[in-house]
Order: C-alpha cells, then structure tokens, then sequence
C-alpha cells in the first residue's frame, strides 16, 4: 500500500474546511484567480483556475468574511482550502485568495 496520508473523498460527507464538522453551507471562494510564477512578487504572469466552492459548517459561514479569512494550498499535495496563514496538510501556509 503507498505510504503517507489517506486520500478520502468528501463528497458522500462533505465537511467544513475548517474544523473538519460536517459541513451545511456551500459559499463561493472569495476569489477563483491564483497566481503562480516563479517571482511572486511579478504579477504579470498568473493563472486563472477555476476553484471550487468551499463548504463550511453554519458556525465558520457566518464568520465569514467578517473574522475569517478562507485560504488556499495550490501545493499539488494537497489543492484545499482551509484558514489563511494555517498550515496545510502538506506543511505550506493557506494563501490568502485575493479579491
């Protein structure tokens, strides 16, 4: 069997992307554009991707986007969402999705 963590497929069950309780509330990401480049800080070069919607459960939704900012891991390990600056799965930071 491959090693590492556990794929598991969240659509029979979908859960929030932040606590991991079952999630209620499908909202649309704050932004479907990322950039990727090799200089970050040029932003002549980037991507548009069509992202999915984040689920969350009713207490993360009503936190947004008041208190809660929604991150993204583009790291080909992982591609989820979670809370900017928390680590993700694979170790990097969510990035903040610009508006």
């Amino acid at each position: 069997p491959p090693s590492g963590p556990a794929v598991t497929d969240h659509q029979d069950s979908p859960v929030c992307a932040i606590c991991g309780q079952a999630g209620t509330v499908m909202v649309d990401p704050p932004r479907r554009t990322i950039a990727r480049g090799a200089d970050p800080s040029d932003s002549s070069f980037s991507v548009i991707a069509v992202l999915p919607d984040v689920m969350l459960c009713e207490e993360h939704a009503e936190d947004m986007p008041r208190r809660l900012s929604i991150g993204w891991c583009d790291d080909e390990r992982c591609r989820v969402y979670g809370e900017t600056g928390e680590a993700s799965p694979c170790g990097e930071p969510y990035r903040k999705l610009k508006r």
